[in-house]
């Protein structure tokens, strides 16, 4: 099931270019495509298609947005819109879908890029987290836990510390993230430190510590997608 998925996106992103070059070929309209655009639109379709199956807010909305940037001149409204405006109404198409629905929303776990409903224990002293596209859950049982880097590009990481005890005062979280969120689950009794950097999203700590612990120190950048702190 989880091969097939992938063979599927991959059947219908070359399905969709065969015939938008036929199209092409055949003069259907009053404008050429060109063969980078018939590339590109294949690809966004493909990740539209790929954002609904992950239930992923952002990249559906975004996907179609570079959709219409690529046919924003031969549909005639390029002087309507520019781009940059077409991004900016794509985010704040997302952000409001987002806030309506995310809550609703289960998302599937991909470990690997494979869809499924599996996750990982992490039992490392220093946790790195490389994951693309779709969405994955982490739970770190560390017992001696110094850091950890999480490396994200249009995917959703959820890393759960409830069951983790660090190595001194302080735990470094570095983070290396880009359309897409990043959920992290601390105990009560750490302290949140936040010196991250984020275009286009925001950190947001839910509840409050009892003190007592170590303190979570949040460095690096996050660019197109939230950054959340739940204290369970």
């Amino acid at each position: 099931m989880k091969r097939s998925f992938s063979r599927i996106l991959l059947g219908i992103g070359f399905i969709a270019a065969a015939v938008l070059l036929v199209v092409d070929q055949l003069n259907l309209f009053d404008f050429k495509f060109g063969v980078m655009t018939i590339v590109f639109s294949a690809v966004f379709i493909v990740l539209f298609i790929k954002g609904l199956f992950d239930r992923s807010i952002y990249l559906s909305v975004f996907s179609l947005a570079f959709i219409a940037i690529l046919y924003a001149k031969k549909l005639h409204f390029a002087h309507m819109l520019s781009p940059m405006m077409i991004l900016f109404v794509a985010l704040l198409v997302s952000i409001g879908l987002s806030l309506l629905f995310t809550r609703s929303f289960k998302p599937k776990i991909v470990i690997d890029k494979e869809i499924g409903d599996s996750s990982s224990n992490e039992n490392a002293d220093n946790i790195v987290i490389d994951h693309r596209m779709g969405d994955t859950s982490r739970y770190v049982h560390s017992q001696h836990l110094k850091s950890i880097r999480i490396n994200a590009s249009m995917g959703d990481v959820s890393l759960y510390l409830d069951d983790t005890k660090a190595a001194g005062d302080t735990v470094n979280v570095n983070l290396s993230a880009s359309m897409g969120d990043i959920e992290l689950y601390i105990p009560l009794s750490w302290q949140v430190e936040n010196h991250l950097s984020t275009t286009l999203g925001e950190v947001t700590i839910k509840g409050e510590s009892n003190g007592g612990g170590p303190t979570l120190v949040l460095q690096g950048r996050a660019n197109m997608g939230d950054v959340t702190v739940n204290y369970v």
